[in-house]
């Protein structure tokens, strides 16, 4: 007999034998080293072998541990081919899924550049003069902070469009205001109307007032319309009146001053005001604001005494009146000289001689001889 292998069938052989020397218990031993069953288990799967150390002898089958050898390098060898393709597809789907991010990324990015070209448009500005300063770095700026095969790129550039817009709208606003803070400092309008612009005015219209009076006064002391010490007290008087008009007309001045720099001040508020409102595609020129100022200020400190005679309008100071009465109450009763030296406004150089003529011509005549 013989084996599926082609090789001698020695257990069936032996088998069919029987007898020889020990005679039936000899068979029985025989029998079971042929046909004894040996088995090995996967401890995984729970397969189980099995080989009698007759069948491995003759060749019929291999050892148990020899098949679960086997049926484990086997399933190895499955696994590890189910992996790698498991791997080859999770690669596949890898790049599939990058190279869908990376599209999307790209698109996202075109979009948003497209809708910024739109609005710097929308303001009446050609974009190109934006690029390198403000759109480019905004939009590379924003995809940065693009996570890797995030599902939502286009959310990195949501109203980005807009954001650079009012970016480079406030640094031309800032430009513009940094430009009149160096034409126009704090203390411009000061500095062009400055507090001592009335002062030649102010000395004049106390001289046109005073010297007079001044002039009226030393007439009648010589006269002797007023003795010293009422000329004194008169002169004192005129001063007191000279020093309160010099207070009102500082008054007035200041208001006139104040009335002046609020004008220019005005002038620098319109600056601001248009430097603040200014629009991207606007043009601002603060040449044009400091040639209004300038020639204002000019204009004020031209017309200065002007504007204070009007605010002085018929107001007169003093009085030579007054004043003689002040001499008056302090030198009493006296003798005043008669003639053209009684009368304070008369010409300087009158004297007795001419006291004598006005005798002669309210009829006094020759005197003659007794």
């Amino acid at each position: 007999m013989w084996t599926p292998g082609g090789q001698i069938d020695h257990l069936t052989f032996a088998g069919l034998r029987g007898g020889g020397k020990g005679g039936k218990g000899g068979n029985d031993a025989q029998a079971q080293y042929l046909w004894g069953q040996q088995t090995a288990v996967d401890p995984e799967t729970g397969m189980t072998f099995s080989a009698s150390p007759g069948e491995v002898q003759y060749g019929a089958k291999k050892s148990a541990q020899d098949q679960l050898a086997a049926y484990q390098a086997q399933r190895r060898q499955d696994a590890q081919t189910k992996s790698d393709a498991d791997a080859a597809k999770a690669a596949a789907d890898a790049q599939t899924q990058q190279t869908n991010f990376n599209t999307s990324k790209s698109n996202a990015y075109n979009d948003a550049m497209n809708a910024t070209i739109r609005r710097f448009q929308a303001q009446g500005v050609d974009p190109t003069g934006y690029m390198d300063q403000y759109i480019n770095p905004a939009l590379t700026s924003a995809q940065n902070t693009i996570q890797n095969l995030s599902p939502n790129p286009g959310a990195a550039y949501q109203g980005i469009g807009d954001q650079i817009v009012q970016q480079a709208l406030a640094d031309k606003r800032t430009a513009a205001g940094n430009t009149l803070n160096s034409v126009f400092d704090p203390n411009y309008a000061t500095r062009s109307i400055g507090d001592n612009i009335g002062d030649a005015s102010y000395a004049k219209i106390l001289s046109e007032q005073f010297d007079p009076l001044t002039a009226q006064l030393t007439n009648a002391q010589k006269r002797g319309t007023l003795t010293d010490a009422g000329y004194s007290a008169a002169l004192d008087a005129l001063n007191q009146k000279k020093s309160a008009a010099q207070s009102t007309l500082q008054s007035l001045g200041s208001n006139i001053i104040a009335s002046n720099r609020q004008g220019i001040n005005d002038i620098i508020s319109g600056a601001r005001t248009a430097a603040n409102n200014l629009t991207l595609g606007g043009t601002f020129d603060p040449s044009a604001y400091s040639a209004q100022a300038a020639g204002l200020a000019a204009k004020d400190q031209a017309g200065f005494e002007g504007a204070l005679r009007n605010a002085v309008g018929g107001s007169k100071f003093a009085d030579l009146t007054d004043l003689m009465n002040a001499g008056g109450a302090v030198q009493g009763a006296t003798n005043p000289v008669t003639g053209a030296g009684a009368n304070p406004l008369a010409p300087q150089g009158a004297g007795p001689q001419d006291d004598a003529e006005a005798q002669k011509k309210r009829g006094l005549g020759s005197t003659g001889a007794f």
